[in-house]
């Protein structure tokens, strides 16, 4: 399952940044599962010599993934729709890996980028950093301006800071370490280790909640599920409140696809939660499965025979049950973050 991480920014590094840039890139591929997302801007036609962030996660990317089939599923550039490199453009753009074409204005292309991505980095930037900082924020996408870096990072960072942190779940001692410029060339590596570690960890916990709308349910997602997602540390995701239009199967694959978590709540058998709960199987996915009931028992004949051996979590509908359900998602979410972090260190 792929985990997409944009690192945006500047287009006039210097030398120290493009080290670290090239750090961050090397550290975010060095995980298998991660596409490295790009706008490809190589340069501005007025400035040809300097580098810019987009560039410089080019050049790293293709040192460190070698395999060019590798290479063309690990690394996405998102275009305007129009052909590239005319001579009455500003911008000199590149297309490399996946490519993808979007119609509209530049503010569209940047809103899709933003929401292609399962996380982000920024690293300096002025105007259009900020632009994409605050789409990511308020898509509640995992964004991390990296303070040092100047510009729209280090406002982004003072005026948010207490929300990313709590979104990101950073540790204490990295917080102060992304405010103070590394002093040495090994510092700012393990600083770019430590930031594409936690940027990872942080795309990842992603949770797809599928439900009914409406009365009667959109009062428990809110005070319940949502609640017992975020104090996980997860990002709770229903199509309906986060996804901003667009083909709903279209959206729930996509979602389902970004998704490290998925969580059902079968409560009525609703046939469209039923779909939905197929096609979850149907990826070799096992969600977390609730039911609320108006009374204390229900006959096994009365469920679905594909699910009377499954799992399920089932609790009356009442103040006691709710408060039930709320801590074994938490318990669910949480086992999956500690097999998840035991997974990524094995040797």
């Amino acid at each position: 399952m792929a985990t997409r991480i944009n690192i945006y920014g500047g287009t006039n590094l210097p030398p120290d940044l493009v080290q670290f840039v090239s750090s961050l890139t090397r550290h975010l591929t060095a995980t298998r599962d991660v596409v490295l997302v790009s706008g490809g801007f190589k340069r501005s036609r007025k400035y040809s010599g300097r580098t810019s962030v987009d560039l410089a996660v080019l050049r790293e990317a293709k040192r460190q993934i070698e395999n060019a089939d590798d290479f063309a599923r690990r690394f996405e550039t998102w275009l305007p729709a129009k052909r590239l490199d005319r001579p009455s453009d500003e911008v000199v753009r590149f297309a490399e890996g996946q490519v993808h074409r979007v119609p509209g204005t530049d503010q569209a292309r940047r809103f899709h980028l933003v929401k292609a991505a399962d996380a982000l980095v920024t690293i300096g930037g002025e105007g259009n950093t900020r632009t994409v900082l605050e789409l990511a924020l308020a898509l509640e996408k995992p964004a991390l301006p990296i303070a040092f870096t100047g510009s729209d990072s280090a406002e982004v960072w003072e005026n948010n800071h207490d929300d990313i942190i709590k979104s990101l779940n950073l540790q204490e001692e990295l917080i102060g370490r992304l405010e103070k410029e590394p002093s040495s060339p090994l510092e700012s590596d393990v600083l770019a280790r430590d930031i594409a570690q936690a940027i990872y960890a942080a795309a990842r916990r992603r949770c797809l909640v599928l439900m009914p709308f409406g009365r009667g349910h959109d009062g428990f997602y809110r005070d319940v599920l949502r609640r017992a997602i975020e104090e996980a540390s997860y990002i709770p995701h229903r199509i309906d409140i986060d996804d901003y239009a667009g083909n709903i199967p279209s959206l729930f694959l996509s979602a389902l696809e970004r998704s490290r978590a998925v969580i059902i709540d079968l409560t009525g058998l609703n046939p469209n939660v039923m779909y939905e709960l197929g096609q979850v199987h149907a990826r070799g996915i096992n969600p977390f499965l609730i039911e609320r009931s108006r009374r204390s028992t229900k006959s096994v004949a009365e469920e679905p025979f594909y699910l009377r051996h499954e799992k399920l979590t089932r609790e009356q509908d009442d103040e006691a049950g709710r408060r039930k359900i709320g801590e074994e998602v938490k318990r669910y979410l949480r086992s999956l973050m500690e097999n998840a972090g035991e997974q990524r260190h094995v040797p």
